[in-house]
């Protein structure tokens, strides 16, 4: 009998039990459930199913208050629950991909405890942490406190697993995400590592998120890092991606690429060497024409020119005219691409356009393609009649040269001058007899009707950023540079165009913005920043890439001073 009586009191107190179970469609009687282990799988479930309904129900809006009212009855208990109860992982788990969804910021403690991670247990958990940071929106003390957080979740990632891959993405993209210059420092131990357990591409993806956040006490690491190279692959580099950091500084780097320049840094000059003597056996035809001295001076020549101060033309200058022989053309070369690229004030149009020029003069013929278009991309009215000589001048070695030449010209020629260039296609020969007469009239003479249907109306050449012969369109671009400083309705149409979808117009549509603007343009910055959220991983981003990266920061760098 005192058997049968137990039975049936466990009966009465398990049905007891269930009646207690709070109704499903209860958040706040599902988080009160998240105590009991029996039931707390199942009241998770049941609040990731609420509160994700009621988010789908509600366009995604989190602080509809429908939404914001699941959130306040469960965080509490979800935080607890994830603090109280470290030894189930599955749990664990569910809280943070709801915690994810919720895009709470009162969840911080929670997310900060999972980066603590250890291997073979909760990575998961610390890269579903860092996912949910990209998305909160933190103060000036939680920034410092996830920032901590993220760099010692990042230091300790010393592996090749696809889990430790995941994990340093993840660290690094949140790391980001903080827009904190407090980044910068883990982010840059990570940049600068160089181990056999780290790929290199690592190394490449930690500058392209540092760069963004850099200030001038970075400028010795983002020099070290215009030669670092993969060990092994030496032509592996992240040059371009620190680059890119150095322009965002701004002018406080100019002195010290100066001092690069010079061969007054001893860390870029080891750094190179280094470099010289892995290309030795990696590619030794590039020791054939480089020594460290020339990758210093290339580097530092490259990364003036992007950087875009006007400060250092006459050094550039200077030290161009103590280059004479043929062991210097590279250099010369770097020299007059830089100078093209810098936004350079109209006092100093003619020192860069005869500076050019006489690289010009003085390089190998198989060179001077190049620096015919680099001439060109100077969008100098004042350098035409120097085009047109280079189209008329006979030459067999290199003929193409002519017709850059000739195309560069047309380019940049208003009505009027556009009749210099159809008398040299009209007295051209024919293929028959040696001459371009059928190429010139095809490459140019869309480029010419342009020129006298616009011939210099700032209003007519924005249309025809829109017409749909690519060619007429680059020849508004050039024409609106020529034409549009101080014009807000040329700066304005290009940036209207910054999405072009030829990849080599929309390179020359920035490089017409960036001459443009001598302030900088908060909206051409927006506009890039944009294609990089939209396009990123498509080819035509890939590229631009460096191009649009390099404009925004100095865009952005001139916004600032």
């Amino acid at each position: 009998m005192k058997a049968i009586a137990l039975s049936v009191s466990l009966m009465l107190a398990s049905l007891s039990f269930v009646g207690c179970h709070a109704d499903p469609d209860d958040p706040a009687g599902q988080a009160k459930e998240l105590a009991n282990p029996v039931r707390r799988q199942n009241a998770i479930g049941n609040l990731t199913r609420l509160y994700t309904s009621a988010l789908a129900a509600h366009n995604g809006n989190r602080q509809d208050p429908a939404v914001k009212g699941i959130a306040d009855a469960i965080i509490d208990s979800l935080i607890k629950t994830y603090t109280d109860f470290p030894e189930d992982n599955r749990t664990r788990r569910d809280i943070l991909s709801l915690m994810r969804e919720m895009r709470d910021v009162r969840s911080l403690p929670v997310l900060v405890k999972a980066l603590e991670w250890r291997a073979e247990i909760n990575e998961d958990q610390a890269i579903a942490a860092a996912q949910t940071l990209k998305n909160l929106t933190l103060d000036p003390a939680q920034t410092t406190q996830v920032v901590t957080a993220l760099g010692v979740a990042l230091d300790k990632v010393e592996g090749r697993r696809p889990t430790d891959a995941q994990m340093r993405t993840e660290f690094m993209s949140a790391l980001g995400a903080t827009k904190s210059h407090a980044a910068v420092a883990p982010l840059m131990r990570l940049a600068l590592r160089l181990n056999e357990d780290q790929d290199f591409a690592f190394n490449v993806r930690a500058f392209q998120v540092l760069a963004p956040l850099t200030t001038a006490e970075d400028i010795p690491n983002l020099i070290k890092g215009l030669f670092l190279f993969a060990p092994g692959r030496p032509q592996f580099r992240v040059n371009d991606s620190a680059q890119i950091g150095l322009v965002g500084v701004g002018p406080a780097a100019l002195q010290p690429l100066l001092d690069v320049l010079a061969g007054r840094n001893a860390d870029a000059n080891a750094m190179a060497a280094s470099y010289i003597e892995a290309m030795r056996t990696a590619a030794p035809a590039y020791v054939e024409t480089h020594t460290a001295a020339l990758v210093v001076a290339e580097e530092a020549t490259t990364v003036l020119g992007e950087l875009g101060l006007s400060q250092a033309i006459q050094p550039l200058v200077s030290r161009l005219q103590t280059l004479t022989g043929e062991d210097h053309s590279g250099e010369r070369l770097s020299i007059a691409r830089a100078l093209a690229r810098i936004h350079r004030s109209p006092a100093d149009t003619a020192t860069v356009r005869e500076a050019i020029i006489s690289v010009y003069r003085a390089s190998q013929k198989v060179e001077r393609p190049f620096i015919v278009a680099t001439l060109q991309h100077t969008f100098d009215a004042d350098a035409l009649p120097f085009l047109l000589e280079v189209a008329r001048t006979p030459e067999d070695e290199v003929p193409v040269v002519r017709g850059l030449a000739l195309h560069g010209y047309a380019l940049l020629a208003n009505g009027s001058e556009a009749a210099a260039a159809r008398a040299l296609i009209a007295n051209e020969p024919g293929p028959a007899d040696g001459g371009f007469h059928t190429e010139f009239e095809a490459d140019n003479a869309p480029l010419l009707v342009a020129a006298g249907q616009c011939n210099v109306d700032i209003a007519c050449w924005v249309g025809k950023l829109s017409d749909s012969n690519r060619e007429v369109a680059l020849k508004a671009t050039y024409m609106l540079a020529r034409l549009g400083r101080g014009n807000a309705a040329a700066l304005n149409g290009l940036i209207a165009k910054i999405d072009f979808p030829n990849a080599d117009v929309r390179v020359d549509v920035m490089a017409a913005i960036d001459f443009l603007a001598d302030r900088g343009s908060p909206e051409a910055v927006a506009r890039i920043e944009t294609l990089q959220q939209t396009e990123d991983g498509r080819s035509i981003w890939n590229a631009v890439k460096p191009t649009a990266l390099a404009t925004a920061a100095r865009l952005r760098a001139r916004s600032a001073h």
